[in-house]
Formats: structure tokens, C-alpha cells, sequence
């Protein structure tokens, strides 16, 4: 294939995935829309970045475990169907084609309800516990992952995008990730444990869902400004509730659960997301 983008529409990737369109470009790589040969249908193609990838064990490790999220299929999860890398060793993924929008596009514009907030806060938290129960953590929600479509009659349907793939932190664990001091995500969506002590896991993903609730709610997430002020306020001060800068009004059980989903603390965030989702289908907090 070629090397610019123009170059490599028509190429085709593994002998059967042809490109056929550049969609946009990502932070850790290029979404291209393509055409499975073999089935004549369409899907997407994740062309992700090598650099992703110095640890000479990382791709082992993107491999094992993009395996698993082929085998995890998840209505509200875009599912995994391929994965390999180009014989110049750039990673690839294939995943379900859709159309929709980021509710990254425009969020302050969507002026979402807090009926709609709650419908999609409630799809976001079932995909995460399914997620979470097979040991599977996102490492990387904010509004550019989550996709909203229409489907089953529903036009808030929700569709949460990289799973473990957007965002291998994985790759820097342990003892490099402390010698780079590199942290990897949008730090405005960032649990402060993972600020201070790079912590990954469900949690984690439970303080970025309160990030994205309250940014739902009130047109921007609770901490903004320069990275490392964000970080720090991540870390030290107590957001303001949700009910102070939204614009409609937010009922007290959702502006109490959304306070809970970002404690500072982990031990004192909602023990699931399954407890999460309970409490926005039953419209109460605590349940």
C-alpha cells in the first residue's frame, strides 16, 4: 500500500480488507472505512501508530489482547472482527462499520435531556460491567469514545469504541511507565488514581463514566484548563456538583450519584458498574 492517504485508497490490507476511504485521524492512528472482500460487506479499519509499539513485547501483548475482544460481543460494544499488521509491522484492527456521531461532536450542542443522559449513562455502564466481568478495563472513555447511532428505533443508541485498543497503557505497565513518567488519554477524563500511581482498572473507568455524565449534563467536564492544573485538580479538589453548572435542572438522586462515580478515593466510588446501571434504570441513588 501506498504511503500518503491518497495513495492508499484501493490498497488492500491482509488480502482481503480495501481501503476505500480515510475517516479521520486519531490520536494513536487512522480510521479508514474498507470492504471485506470476501463478504462484500463494510467495515472499518484502525491503521494504529508503531510507535504505540517499541516494547518489543507490546504487540504480543495487543495481540492476546484484541483476541479476547474478538471473543467479547457486547451490543453497546463495537465489536472486534480482525487484527494483524502490515508487512512494514504497523498494527491493525478491523472492527463493525456504523454511522453515527462522537459524542465528542459538538457535546455542548447536543443539549441532551436528563432522560437521554441517563439512557446513555445506563448503556455506557452495562458494556462496562460486561467488560469488567471478563477482566477487560477501557483505560480510555471520554466522549471520543462513545458513538451514538440510531438503532431499534432509538437514535441515542450507544455504540463505546476501543476497548484496550485507543489507549494501550498496558504496554507501558509497571516499571517503564515509571521511568517515562508518560501517561497516555486525555487528562480531563483521568481517575486520579492513575495520575498519582498510574492504578488501571474498573474503577478507573467508573470516575471517567462520572466525567462523562457530568460533561453530558453541563456542556464540559468538571476540571479544564492547562494539563498539569487539570491533573493536579484531578487529584486535590472537589468538583463542583453538577446541579451548580448545569442549566437544567438535575433531579438530587443523579446529582448524588455523579458526585459518588468521581470520590477522590476509589473505595468510595460505586462498588460496580453494574451498581452504576441499576441506579440510573431505577432513577434513584443510593439504591
Amino acid at each position: 500500500m501506498g504511503s500518503t492517504r491518497d495513495e492508499m485508497i484501493g490498497g488492500v490490507l491482509a488480502g482481503r480488507y480495501q481501503l476505500v476511504a480515510h475517516i479521520e485521524e486519531g490520536e494513536f492512528g487512522d480510521f479508514w472505512k474498507a470492504k471485506d472482500q470476501r463478504g462484500d460487506s463494510t467495515v472499518a479499519v484502525k491503521l494504529l501508530k508503531p510507535e504505540m509499539f517499541s516494547d518489543p513485547d507490546a504487540f504480543k501483548r495487543f495481540e492476546r489482547e484484541a483476541q479476547l475482544l474478538s471473543d467479547f460481543c457486547h451490543p453497546n460494544m463495537l465489536r472486534v472482527l480482525d487484527h494483524g499488521r502490515t508487512p512494514t509491522d504497523v498494527p491493525w484492527v478491523v472492527t463493525e462499520y456504523i454511522e453515527g456521531r462522537l459524542l465528542s461532536e459538538d457535546i455542548s450542542e447536543l443539549s441532551l435531556s436528563v432522560n437521554e443522559v441517563t439512557y446513555v449513562g445506563a448503556q455506557i455502564a452495562a458494556v462496562l460491567y460486561a467488560a469488567h466481568r471478563e477482566g477487560i478495563v477501557h483505560r480510555g472513555l471520554s466522549p471520543d469514545a462513545i458513538f451514538l447511532c440510531e438503532a431499534y428505533g432509538d437514535k441515542h443508541h450507544v455504540k463505546v469504541l476501543d476497548f484496550g485498543l485507543a489507549h494501550l497503557d498496558e504496554i507501558y505497565g509497571g516499571e517503564q511507565l515509571t521511568q517515562v513518567g508518560q501517561r497516555l488519554g486525555n487528562v480531563e477524563y483521568m481517575a486520579p488514581e492513575y495520575i498519582e500511581h498510574f492504578t488501571l482498572n474498573a474503577k478507573t473507568d467508573i470516575y471517567a463514566l462520572g466525567i462523562l455524565m457530568f460533561e453530558m449534563l453541563c456542556g464540559q467536564p468538571p476540571f479544564v484548563g492547562r494539563k498539569r492544573d487539570v491533573m493536579m485538580k484531578q487529584v486535590q479538589e472537589k468538583p463542583y456538583r453538577a446541579s451548580e453548572l448545569c442549566e437544567q435542572e438535575v433531579p438530587g438522586w443523579l446529582d448524588d450519584l455523579i458526585a459518588a462515580l468521581l470520590q477522590k478515593d476509589p473505595d468510595k466510588r460505586p462498588a460496580t458498574a453494574l451498581a452504576v446501571g441499576k441506579a440510573l434504570i431505577a432513577r434513584r441513588f443510593p439504591l
